[in-house]
């Protein structure tokens, strides 16, 4: 699969979109300047014709073609670190 989700991942996901009506969460890459590529999770508001969409049932992931390499084979967890949450990608394409 191009991106799997942890169960956490998809819990914390359904519970941010109960209110939203077919939700859409975008995931993709973007130029961090001299640190390289910074990942973007948003929701969608526009589906564009060459997107990728993965359907989970209650929601889709959608991901542009430009991210799609760089996102292929990575993992979407969502972690709660002391008083801090987040998303955390774990991409087996990024070179420590």
């Amino acid at each position: 699969m191009m991106l799997e989700l942890t169960n956490n991942a998809i819990t914390h996901i359904l519970k941010e979109s109960i209110e939203m009506l077919d939700p859409a969460i975008r995931v993709g890459i973007t130029g961090g300047g001299c640190g390289g590529y910074e990942y973007v999770l948003e929701f969608a508001n526009k589906l564009e014709d060459d997107d990728h969409i993965l359907d989970f049932g209650k929601f889709i992931i959608v991901i542009d073609p430009t991210s799609q390499p760089y996102i292929e084979g990575s993992t979407l967890d969502f972690v709660s670190e002391g008083l801090n949450q987040s998303f955390k990608f774990a991409n087996p394409n990024v070179a420590m």
